[in-house]
């Protein structure tokens, strides 16, 4: 099935927005696991408590971000080619506005932690499926973290991993790029933009 639309991760893929986790843990008192999966199980004050610190340190991250080489390009791309676009972050409905705003971003569809359960859940995947009009086998997931590909693979969708030296790759993603323009390459290369079975990982197909 061909691919008609492409959800891209935030921090790490989009932006260069970097949320100080360790100053959060420090600040709020959490121990060396996912932040939000951590508050699932706390009280109410204390979830208050720690989702304070966490949004405090994500708006700061929004303010400063910075957008990835390309971004602009690679979305006006996809659009001109008609492929839909969507973004999908386990950050704030706040920050993700902030940062649209600040750089001018536009997605046919934005999912935030406030819409849906956060990544790795597939049902925000799922969500922007529908939303989309779209299959989820027509949908590529996009990110740098193993959430995105595990969230994408739970949905049905197809995922790439965008390698920055920060997470260790993933090897059961459908692609590793090593750069976001590489997305374009993919898409132009394959027929229709489908996606061809089994193609190995890494650069354009090597196995890096």
């Amino acid at each position: 099935m061909s691919i008609k639309g492409i959800i891209f991760d935030m921090d790490g893929t989009i932006t260069e927005c970097d949320v100080d986790f360790e100053a959060v843990r420090r600040e709020a008192d959490v121990p060396n696991v996912p932040i939000l999966e951590y508050m699932e199980g706390l009280e109410e004050q204390k979830r208050r408590g720690v989702l304070a610190v966490l949004e405090k340190h994500e708006a700061r991250a929004a303010g400063t971000s910075r957008l990835r080489k390309g971004v602009v390009e690679i979305l006006e791309d996809l659009r001109k080619k008609g492929i839909k676009t969507a973004l999908l972050t386990r950050n704030s409905s706040r920050s993700v506005e902030t940062i649209l705003k600040r750089h001018n971003l536009k997605f046919d569809v934005v999912v935030s932690r406030d819409d849906a359960p956060p990544k790795p859940s597939p049902q925000p995947v799922l969500l922007i499926s529908k939303k989309l009009g779209l299959e989820p086998e027509e949908l590529l997931v996009v990110g740098d973290f193993h959430f995105d590909v595990q969230a994408g693979r739970a949905a049905g969708a197809k995922t790439a991993f965008l390698l920055n030296n920060t997470h260790r790759p993933p090897q059961d993603a459908d692609y590793h790029l090593h750069r976001l323009e590489e997305l374009l390459q993919i898409v132009e290369n394959l027929p229709s933009f489908g996606f061809a079975q089994n193609k190995p990982l890494g650069r354009m197909g090597t196995s890096e």
